[in-house]
């Protein structure tokens, strides 16, 4: 088979200008496919807002001050969280749950070990979220 045809200016403009239409309609196609298939909503908050809800659930241990050394058992632990919250205080040798007060105050007595003791209260909400705070509280039998 040989090549060997030359083609005059006409034939080369007009085969040169069926590529470039060919291209920028496959170009466009793609384009159009694209844009059908990742198409933007008119109404942008359709689902709703973007914010959330503000988080009222809160925990804070008041009672006892972190890092004390304390002489007697038991000890006296309150804090304030969400109103009528079920509060779940524990350390590595006792748990104990206590409803939170109208104004989200609770208080509890506590029973230490000799030594370290690391008091954590968590509080849950209805839709799972929680919130913890953590004490640690030295326990001596003896006074220095």
């Amino acid at each position: 088979m040989k090549l060997n045809k030359r083609l005059s200016a006409q034939q080369f403009i007009s085969s040169q200008f069926i590529i470039l239409t060919a291209g920028l309609a496959f170009l466009f196609g793609i384009f159009y496919i694209l844009n059908i298939q990742y198409q933007k909503s008119t109404t942008p908050f359709s689902n709703g807002p973007v914010t959330t809800l503000t988080k009222t659930l809160r925990m804070d241990l008041t009672q006892p001050d972190d890092d004390n050394l304390v002489f007697q058992s038991p000890i006296l632990v309150s804090g304030k969280t969400t109103p009528q919250s079920e509060v779940l205080i524990f350390t590595e040798f006792q748990n104990l749950i206590v409803k939170s007060k109208n104004d989200g105050s609770f208080s509890v007595t506590l029973d230490l070990m000799e030594g370290e003791n690391k008091i954590t209260a968590v509080v849950f909400d209805q839709i799972g979220d929680s919130r913890s705070a953590e004490k640690t509280v030295f326990y001596s039998k003896e006074q220095i």
